[in-house]
């Protein structure tokens, strides 16, 4: 359930141990143990001394965050036409009728709320979304109780969608406030694979933030932007899972990764997840609405007016028509400005202003800078919902 791109394969590895001081060298522990000469088990004040200096703040996070971490198991109904091997037979009773078929899909979710609001990424559960066919969702928890659920909405361009379970005591996630700093521990957990082992419990693996705020240029394909890079391990199934922090907070969506070509397909160390700031701004959308609404912000822009006023790219984004009545006009925009910061961030060009819109949703005020005859000016920018056209 993950989106692959080709790139150079590059391995990695990580080692830790952890000495006993049991009075042996390892090497000396491992040859008594092969020969059948093993000394007793140091003694339960070793045995506690060890399992205390095992118990890391990363064990900890991991046992925390776990039991919000859940399987979903997706089952679309759809119809297939089956062929006959006989041209002969088809020239004279034509096509055969379609029959139904169920396809299955996995993937993994995170509980964001106690009334059972299960978060997860838009291409888990986008083959029933697109088929418009009847669909089954099952979400399984780490503690075995198993729920059918039902699909609220998504989007597919933050590839975001939530599912709603029916459930008492249920583990809620801790949520990270603020932005990840790079180079701090950061722990994948999902269900990867989990259609082929019998455990509800997930998995994890450890990495670190690489990097924040991470966005693709068009030409990757890729629509998502501004998310985070990690590399710890996200694998098929890993799909909406949750990106952990060392204090056990979930800091990030798990959704895509990098793999290296021919028969390389598992993580490179390359790996992507939305922050959960985002994630969750756009579950309340879902949760009332049924779908993140669309927004208009009134303006347009025209290219060949801005090189006809001599603008260069990256100089910012010329306005060169406001809607009445519209949130430009009530923020007090005007023909002939020019957009250069959204949300106290630079812009250069049309695109960098859309990317950061997408940020927001309908209600949402948006800090603007912009330049006319000259002098920078500031407004703020409410975004209103974008009426059906008839």
């Amino acid at each position: 359930m993950t989106r692959t791109a080709h790139i150079l394969t590059i391995s990695v590895s990580l080692c830790a141990g952890i000495g006993i001081g049991s009075g042996l060298a390892p090497s000396r522990w491992l040859g008594a143990i092969a020969s059948g000469e093993a000394p007793e088990y140091p003694s339960k004040g070793m045995d506690s001394l060890a399992t205390h200096q095992r118990e890391s703040a990363l064990v900890q996070a991991t046992r925390s965050a776990s039991p919000s971490v859940v399987g979903i198991a997706v089952t679309t109904k759809e119809l297939v036409r089956q062929r006959y091997q006989d041209p002969f037979f088809d020239l004279f009773f034509g096509e055969p009728p379609a029959q139904m078929r169920q396809a299955q899909s996995w993937g993994s979710g995170v509980i964001v709320d106690a009334k059972g609001y299960v978060l997860t990424n838009f291409h888990v559960v986008a083959n029933a979304v697109e088929s418009n066919m009847p669909s089954d969702f099952q979400v399984t928890l780490p503690d075995g109780r198993s729920f059918a659920a039902k699909l609220l909405g998504g989007d597919k361009d933050n590839d975001i969608a939530v599912l709603k379970i029916d459930a008492d005591h249920l583990p809620v996630a801790a949520i990270a406030i603020g932005t990840p700093a790079i180079g701090e521990w950061a722990l994948a957990i999902g269900n990867p694979y989990g259609f082929l082992i019998d455990d509800p419990r997930p998995s994890v693996t450890v990495g670190v933030v690489s990097a924040v705020d991470r966005s693709f240029t068009p030409r990757s394909g890729i629509s998502l932007r501004h998310v985070l890079q990690t590399d710890a391990a996200i694998n098929p199934g890993n799909s909406g899972g949750a990106l952990v922090n060392a204090i056990g907070e979930v800091i990030g969506i798990n959704t895509f990764i990098f793999t290296g070509g021919g028969q390389s397909q598992g993580s490179i160390g390359l790996g992507f997840a939305i922050p959960i700031a985002r994630a969750l701004h756009l579950v309340d959308e879902i949760v009332q609405f049924g779908r993140v609404r669309d927004f208009t912000t009134g303006l347009s822009t025209d290219p060949s007016a801005a090189a006809a006023m001599g603008l260069r790219r990256g100089d910012g984004v010329l306005v060169s028509e406001v809607e009445r009545g519209s949130p430009g006009e009530k923020a007090g925009l005007q023909p002939g400005d020019v957009i250069v910061g959204v949300d106290g961030k630079r812009v250069s060009d049309l695109e960098e202003v859309r990317t950061l819109l997408r940020l927001f949703r309908v209600g949402d005020s948006v800090p603007l800078r912009f330049k006319r005859a000259g002098k920078e000016r500031s407004a703020s920018l409410v975004l209103e919902e974008q009426k059906k056209r008839r």
